[in-house]
């Protein structure tokens, strides 16, 4: 198995070689499977989404205006002293470039308690399909994941290239419940 630095290196090179009309396409998709297969109709529901790096799947254009339209109140985080704090989105308008250049809440977004999230969309470079994550070494997502208040459920959204046979993990790794792709909806196994 390779150490996490060299599948870090692997999967930025498959991520960078990934063209944009099929980056594009395949947003659309892993949009479209979200809504359908873990948006439940009628009970309202908080989600933080992410977003904004070149080579991540695009949250912003198809999924944050259908999950506003369903009633869904949507957070994206603020970094705040090296944690994530989710703050409400109301529109694209309510979004910026942060100093990671990914988006994030404007300062006037309200900010939401980490236990009143219901779904928490999880980035990540590489996901197995027994929920291991490949972070990109930031811990941003492990530290929250962690937090004895976070019950969300956790959804990888990732590229299908993205999924790979086994990942080290390290104690304070965080795992993820469910994973979509632009094929579909994984259900972590057991591991």
């Amino acid at each position: 198995m390779q150490d996490k630095a060299t599948l870090r290196q692997t999967l930025r090179q498959r991520l960078r070689a990934l063209d944009e009309p099929a980056r594009v396409a395949a947003s659309a998709k892993i949009a479209s499977h979200i809504l359908q297969d873990c948006v439940p109709h009628g009970a309202a529901q908080t989600w933080a989404l992410f977003g904004g790096l070149r080579n991540e799947p695009d949250l912003v254009t198809h999924l944050l205006p259908a999950l506003l339209a369903r009633g869904v109140r949507v957070c994206f985080f603020h970094i705040e002293q090296e944690a994530l704090q989710p703050r409400v989105v109301l529109s694209e308008a309510d979004l910026k470039r942060g100093a990671m250049n990914v988006w994030e809440p404007q300062e006037h977004g309200t900010p939401v308690p980490v236990a009143e999230l219901d779904v928490i969309l999880v980035p990540g470079l590489a996901f197995t399909r027994t929920g291991a994550r490949l972070g990109r070494g930031g811990g941003y997502y492990d530290r929250l994941l962690a937090r004895p208040e976070c019950r969300a459920r956790r959804i990888a959204v990732a590229f299908e290239m993205q999924i790979i046979n086994d990942i080290p993990c390290e104690a304070h790794d965080q795992r993820v419940a469910q994973i979509i792709t632009e094929s579909g909806l994984i259900e972590a196994l057991a591991s």
